[in-house]
């Protein structure tokens, strides 16, 4: 029995933590300020931006794994950019993105803007998974795969998605979990609308967003805040814990 319990401590400690939250907001949820456009949009928004990043972000982790090799001079110039990136405050690449692309690319308060926006900002928590989990990969079969004549994009992105599927599907998890909790990086580009987007050119209000409008400037809001709080704190801890179970019982099959 303990041992059981033991093999299941995931699922026992999500348990855990949601009776937790559910303790502390023991209250009937309200909504009515939330609409379809708001979490649709949001969805669009944040995996866009997720799929957007994650192609340059495994490129430029493959460097920083030593599987492409750059000079050095480039290569530590790539290093210390990630870095600098990754120390931002989020308000400033809100503001930065504000910037560029709403003012000065011309696309305004938009979907578009906020998914460029968010693109800057999980751009280096991609590129640290990403290097943490090729970097062991590449001292392991690196040398070996090049004596067979397999070059580094091949051992990239050929060998590398084959032998660690689940880590990097936890990778891009962890960039949507980050997209859809910081609000300060896309309060100054997405917009306040709360309509059905037709277009990535419309503005919307992302869901993070939404939840700080309704807590700080409408009116009796607060409770609306609260419910979907809790709600999007449970839909993370799904999001961490359930891809991890599914590969748990597929492995013990």
């Amino acid at each position: 029995m303990f041992k059981v319990i033991r093999q299941r401590w995931i699922l026992w400690l999500y348990m855990l933590m949601t009776a937790s939250i559910i303790a502390v907001f023991i209250r009937p949820l309200h909504f009515e300020y939330t609409t379809a456009g708001i979490i649709v949009g949001t969805i669009i928004t944040t995996v866009g931006a997720v799929l957007l990043s994650a192609l340059p972000a495994y490129l430029i982790a493959g460097v920083m794994a030593g599987i492409i090799r750059l000079p050095n001079w480039l290569q530590s110039l790539t290093s210390v950019m990630v870095y600098i990136l990754a120390g931002m405050p989020s308000i400033i690449l809100g503001v930065i993105g504000f910037l560029l692309f709403s003012n000065t690319l011309g696309f305004g308060w938009s979907m578009l803007s906020a998914m460029l926006t968010l693109i800057m900002l999980l751009y280096p928590t991609l590129v640290t998974a990403f290097s943490q989990l090729l970097r062991p990969f590449n001292q392991r079969y690196g040398m070996t795969a090049k004596s067979f004549g397999v070059g580094p994009l091949e051992l990239l992105f050929r060998l590398s998605p084959a032998y660690q599927k689940g880590k990097i599907i936890d990778a891009l998890i962890l960039g949507w979990a980050t997209s859809l909790g910081d609000t300060a990086a896309v309060m100054l580009t997405c917009g306040t609308l709360t309509s059905f987007p037709d277009s990535i050119f419309d503005s919307i209000r992302l869901l993070n967003y939404h939840i700080y409008l309704l807590a700080m400037d409408i009116p009796g809001g607060m409770p609306e805040a609260r419910s979907l709080s809790l709600l999007l704190i449970i839909f993370l801890l799904f999001l961490f814990i359930t891809p991890r179970l599914v590969h748990h019982y597929l492995s013990e099959d």
